[in-house]
């Protein structure tokens, strides 16, 4: 009964060992995405920082070279968050391959003391009890059988012994690879520190040109052209998608919409205050006037701009005088526009619902500092939002 209770247990004892397959780095393939978008926009920033540099020698070109650094700031703030979102992917990364050090360096503990066992049962029970059942065997059969199980017992040593240098080796290699994505992790955090500082340089050489722009009719009235020309690049947007919607109407398809009914009780689509409202507008010192077909809203920087109903993102672009720009379509011939944005958070034809986060305030563009330009439209015609607004 004792040799069987010990045949038992060095069975037990080599069966135990259990080999574990590598996890598959499922997101390999999102990193990679993140780092072609991130080679991109380094690529356009690069290219704009070039031109600035060209232009900032002229005085004449004053309007062109505040076009490039608004468009270099929306792109550094984008940069800026790509990073951030690549500094959250590297951190789950980083927990992951460290829980699975730790899982296998348990696993590795585990395995090392269950061979430490079996060759403890070997030592102890090794070859002269191998003898003594060989020749006390009663049966050739029982001694074939016996033969069988001591090369078994072999065969699982040597699997075991390599079993335990891939789990070495496994761990040495997933060590390695924690390393390399803590030096990553630490290149995107200066890197997002260096483009953090070189926006704030940005962002006073360009208000410092704002100043200029407001102190000069000449180049204030140029500027007040800019801002036409994006009104009209907005309708023009707008007027294509109607037209789709006009032609799906002909052919019998009606699209259902309750944005009416929002009338007098829609969502404000950011936190702040009007600071310019629709219709004419008398500049105090030149006395120009200009056409605001929509509403101007002071805003903290980076405050969240949420749709005021649900939709489809319908256009995103970026604009002179506008720099960031979203319009929803509501169905049904309504629309709304965003601009100002210094980060989009949606993409084109996705889905949207009410109050759901769109983009940030910027003020790329703005003659009056960080604000949410936002306008409602039906088929072809501007509408007040006040009108709307609960």
């Amino acid at each position: 009964m004792k040799k069987k209770m010990n045949i038992v247990t060095i069975l037990l004892l080599t069966i135990s060992f259990v080999s574990v397959t590598p996890a598959h780095d499922s997101s390999a393939f999102q990193v990679d995405q993140q780092r072609n978008r991130l080679n991109q926009l380094r690529r356009e920033i690069e290219d704009y920082r070039k031109r600035i540099k060209n232009e900032e020698r002229k005085e004449e070109e004053i309007l062109a070279t505040l076009e490039m650094m608004d468009r270099e700031i929306d792109l550094t703030h984008a940069l800026i968050a790509e990073l951030k979102k690549e500094e959250q992917q590297r951190l789950k990364v980083i927990d992951r391959i460290s829980a699975e050090i730790k899982n296998k360096e348990l696993e590795l503990a585990r395995l090392q003391e269950i061979y430490k066992e079996r060759m403890v049962a070997f030592y102890k029970y090794g070859r002269t009890r191998d003898i003594e059942l060989l020749l006390t065997s009663r049966s050739f059969n029982q001694m074939l059988v016996w033969f069988k199980y001591v090369k078994l017992l072999a065969e699982n040593d040597r699997r075991n012994y390599q079993n335990l240098l891939q789990k070495k080796q496994s761990i040495e290699a997933k060590t390695l690879q924690l390393k390399k994505e803590l030096i990553a992790k630490r290149r995107i955090i200066d890197e997002k520190s260096r483009e953090s500082e070189q926006l704030k340089t940005n962002s006073q050489q360009r208000n410092r040109l704002l100043g200029k722009v407001q102190e000069n009719k000449q180049i204030y009235l140029e500027k007040l052209q800019q801002y036409q020309s994006s009104a009209e690049m907005i309708q023009q947007l707008i007027i294509a998608e109607e037209q789709k919607r006009l032609r799906r109407e002909n052919r019998g398809i009606v699209e259902a919409t309750d944005f009416p009914n929002l009338r007098g009780r829609m969502i404000w689509p950011t936190n702040g205050y009007i600071i310019n409202r629709f219709g004419r507008h008398q500049h105090p010192r030149w006395k120009t006037i200009t056409q605001n077909i929509g509403i101007d809203i002071k805003a903290e920087f980076g405050e969240s701009v949420r749709a005021v109903a649900g939709g489809v993102v319908t256009a995103i672009t970026w604009q002179r005088g506008r720099g960031n720009i979203v319009i929803i379509n509501h169905m049904g011939g309504y629309f709304t526009v965003y601009t100002h944005l210094s980060q989009i958070l949606v993409q084109m034809d996705q889905q949207i619902e009410l109050g759901q986060v769109i983009g940030n305030v910027g003020d790329t563009g703005s003659l009056h500092g960080p604000m949410l330009h936002f306008e409602i439209w039906k088929s072809k015609q501007a509408l007040n939002p006040e009108d709307w607004l609960s």
